[in-house]
Order: structure tokens, then C-alpha cells, then sequence
């Protein structure tokens, strides 16, 4: 069967700030790339723009397609969280004549996509003592803090979206309520996504230079990353703290959900601070406290260095729709 016969699916995983987009066959319950973009949502006024700016005139329309968004799913509808879209599955199947749209929560999909990873995909962090069956959590942070919890083997998963990533911020010693406290003044309420995000880092790298609210920091997210790993005292102090609340809060997770199949810490910002959560000081973090240490020290902590994990969850679902109508 030529790529012309197999059936033709899209996939798309749509964040806050970027959204990468996949057009596949499918052949015996596996896909296959034909063509895979980027595109950054700022430029389009919404989903639907960005299918059209990916499919363009060339002729290929998907019969099946997998949308991952940022947001709350309800029904076939999501609101994304950190940008003011709708994403509504019939409306995009009358759009575009896909014969069956999914919408997936990001993270769900994420969860989906760890069946694809290879050895160079995730790094062990914790080995623990992992059960297969157990429960998996995910947490990464990006534009916000998604979450996700599962069970069951990878090729028959149940997974339970999360939005824990707007749970209230929850400090364990004098330096982070500091933090919060400065942050209360400022927003009123302090989530854990506003630390742990790209904006987040941008705050701890403000906390820690005693910089007042509203003094332009001159730098992002990404150039107070590159400079950390260039060794700049400030910038690496503000990427050890993050790590240090990224390391609690999957900690707290894998409490919350009793993960004995692992925590696993997603996303492009993960892959971007390897050096800082590979060190054994943050390892260590993950497993203390006073009365589970033990429980902490048997569930495996992974770090996902894969960036495209929710695209190919999304095509992991997509193929699947796809075999059921052939």
C-alpha cells in the first residue's frame, strides 16, 4: 500500500505559546511522518487558523484528526487556559471534513506519547521500584504547569487530566515563604504554575536579584537559562531554585496519586535544565521528608528529554481512530 493509499491523519499539540502540528499515514495501527511544523500561536487568531496555515494548498486533507490543548476539556470542547481559545471538535470536523476530531487535554496526550519514547527519550532520575500496572503522574512545566495521573499498562491506559498545576503554592522554609509573601503582595493568591513556568522563572530570577515589581528584567525565561548554564551567579541561583519547587511539587504528586509507576517531569523547559535536576542534591530532595521518605525513595523519577511526547501521543490516538474506520 503507497503513502497515497494509507489513510491520512493530523495531530497537534497546542500550548500557550507554540503549537506543533503532524501530518501522518497510517499503516497496520502505526503511523508515519509525512511532514511536521511549529508554528507559534501569537501569529494566528486560533485553532482553526493554524490548521489552515499548516495544511495550506497543497492538497492534503486528513480524514482523522487528534488535537492536544492546554486547557479543561468538556465534552468535544476546551478553553484553553493561557490564551483566550476555543477549540470546539465538531466545529473543526465541519471545517476541514474530517470524518472524527478528538480533543485531548495536552497532558493526557503526553501521557499517551510514553509508549514512543526510546532509551534517549528519558533520563532516570530515581530508579525506585517501579510497578508496570501502578499509577504514573506527570508534571511539566512550559506557558503554565500541566499535569496528568494514569494507570495500567502503556498500550491500555486509563488517564485523569489534571489542572493541580493552578493548586496554591505551599512553602517549606523561611526563603520560599519570603517568596510567597512577596508574591502575595504583588497577585493576591500564589499557584504553583506561577513559580513553575517560563514566567515563573522569570519571577525567581527577580526574587533572587531583590528586584522590586515592575523593574524590567531586560531577559526572558530562555536567556536567564542560557545564562545559567553559562554560569551566571544570578541566573544559576534562580534555575537551582526552580528546580529545587520542581523537584517538591513532583514529590508532593507522587504523594498525592501514590505513583508507584513513576513521575515523570516533562517538557521543553525540562530538557533545557538536565544539568541543574541531574544533580544528586535534587535527586535527594525528591525523597525527603520526615514521614514518607521511604514511600518516595521506591517511586522512579524520570526526566522526559523528548520535546514532541504530546505530538506523538496525539498521533498515537489519531492512528488508532484511523484503523477503526479502515
Amino acid at each position: 500500500m503507497s503513502d497515497i493509499e494509507k489513510p491520512l491523519v493530523l495531530a497537534a499539540d497546542v500550548g500557550g505559546t507554540r503549537a506543533r502540528l503532524f501530518l501522518g499515514s497510517v499503516h497496520a495501527n502505526v503511523w508515519h511522518v509525512l511532514r511536521c511544523e511549529e508554528i507559534p500561536c501569537a501569529v494566528h487568531a486560533g485553532v482553526e487558523a493554524l490548521i489552515e496555515a499548516f495544511l495550506g494548498e497543497c492538497g492534503e486533507r486528513p480524514g482523522v484528526a487528534c488535537l492536544a490543548v492546554a486547557g479543561a476539556l468538556e465534552g468535544q470542547h476546551i478553553r484553553m487556559t493561557n490564551l483566550p481559545w476555543e477549540v470546539d471538535g465538531e466545529c473543526l470536523r465541519e471545517r476541514f471534513g474530517f470524518s472524527r476530531v478528538c480533543l485531548i487535554n495536552d497532558f493526557a496526550a503526553q501521557v499517551h506519547g510514553l509508549a514512543c519514547l526510546d532509551k534517549e527519550g528519558i533520563l532516570v532520575l530515581q530508579p525506585g521500584d517501579p510497578d508496570t500496572q501502578g499509577v504514573r503522574a506527570l508534571i511539566g512545566p512550559g506557558t503554565g504547569l500541566g499535569m496528568a495521573v494514569s494507570f495500567g499498562a502503556l498500550d491500555h491506559l486509563l488517564v485523569l487530566p489534571s489542572q493541580g498545576g493552578l493548586a496554591d503554592f505551599a512553602p517549606r522554609d523561611a526563603r520560599e515563604l519570603a517568596l510567597c509573601e512577596s508574591l502575595l503582595a504583588e497577585y493576591g493568591r500564589v499557584s504553583i504554575e506561577m513559580l513553575l513556568s517560563g514566567h515563573g522563572i522569570e519571577r525567581l530570577y527577580r526574587f533572587v536579584a531583590g528586584l522590586p515589581p515592575g523593574v524590567p528584567l531586560g531577559k526572558d525565561a530562555g536567556a536567564i537559562g542560557a545564562d545559567a548554564l553559562a554560569g551566571e551567579a544570578i541566573a544559576t541561583e534562580a534555575l537551582q531554585f526552580f528546580a529545587r519547587l520542581l523537584v517538591a511539587a513532583a514529590a508532593n504528586l507522587g504523594l498525592t496519586v501514590l505513583a508507584r509507576g513513576g513521575v515523570y517531569l516533562t517538557g521543553g523547559i525540562v530538557a533545557r535544565i538536565l544539568p541543574f535536576l541531574r544533580a544528586p542534591e535534587f535527586v535527594d530532595l525528591f525523597r525527603e521528608h520526615p514521614l514518607m521518605g521511604a514511600v518516595l525513595a521506591r517511586i522512579p523519577l524520570y526526566a522526559v528529554c523528548d520535546e514532541l511526547l504530546g505530538l506523538k501521543g496525539a498521533a498515537q490516538i489519531a492512528a488508532r481512530l484511523a484503523c477503526d474506520e479502515n
